[in-house]
């Protein structure tokens, strides 16, 4: 597993410069950004279906309101890395050069608020609370991506499983201590720089020591929050 870091660290470089015109936590929107409610258009978007594509003119951004997505970055050998995964209520395709950087890609199905590019650099210029939230967005996610780079260059397999469980979490459709992953085994371990067979080995580990337990393919039940956030340890 962890043979794969030395060359995830230059790909994550990348990837950090770039966190911030990519996606931004629903937290940090400020209420201005109802005012492109008229100038938004609601598209709906089937699981596997691109919604738009690495090097294409980033015209439009979205807001995801249901759903999961990946945005995926295509390497030069031709590897497909998954960069993060946007989550319902996240702002992605705001880009501050003219292409998209990342392709993304729907998980599930998704529902997402299309918002012409024009229009959200418009308000920028205009509303001086939604800019001072932006650059709160950018140096949030800046954050979030070098702490995923320490995580994937230093951290164990076992640490970064339970970093991505208590992370998703967090997500709206958690409760209880009950997770969903909409996402494959696959994704998982392309996103935490390991072998999918890690992924599975140390998720039997977790579920032997009564951490976690497996509800369904795709929803796991945190039995012992503290057990993972001592594995977890500081990132």
């Amino acid at each position: 597993m962890l043979q794969s870091v030395p060359g995830t660290l230059a790909k994550n470089h990348a990837s950090a410069s770039h966190a911030s015109t990519s996606w931004a936590k629903d937290a940090y929107v400020p209420v201005a950004l109802e005012l492109l409610a008229g100038s938004g258009t609601r598209i709906t978007v089937k699981r596997g279906q691109e919604i738009f594509a690495e090097g294409a003119s980033a015209e439009t951004c979205y807001r995801l309101v249901d759903g999961s997505v990946r945005l995926v970055k295509l390497m030069a050998d031709g590897r497909r890395q998954v960069c993060e995964f946007v989550k319902a209520g996240d702002l992605l395709g705001f880009e501050t050069d003219e292409e998209h950087y990342f392709s993304a890609e729907a998980v599930r199905d998704c529902t997402l608020i299309r918002y012409p590019r024009r229009a959200v650099e418009t308000l920028l210029a205009d509303d001086k609370a939604f800019a001072r939230h932006v650059r709160q967005i950018t140096a949030r996610g800046l954050q979030d991506a070098y702490q995923r780079m320490v995580l994937l260059c230093h951290k164990s397999a076992q640490e970064r499983i339970a970093w991505f469980l208590l992370e998703m979490a967090d997500g709206a459709e958690n409760e209880g201590g009950s997770i969903f992953l909409p996402m494959t085994r696959t994704d998982i371990a392309n996103y935490l720089g390991m072998a999918i067979e890690t992924v599975s080995r140390v998720l039997g580990q977790f579920k032997q020591n009564g951490a976690i337990e497996q509800k369904s393919l795709n929803r796991i039940q945190v039995m012992d929050r503290d057990a993972l956030e001592a594995v977890r340890g500081e990132v």
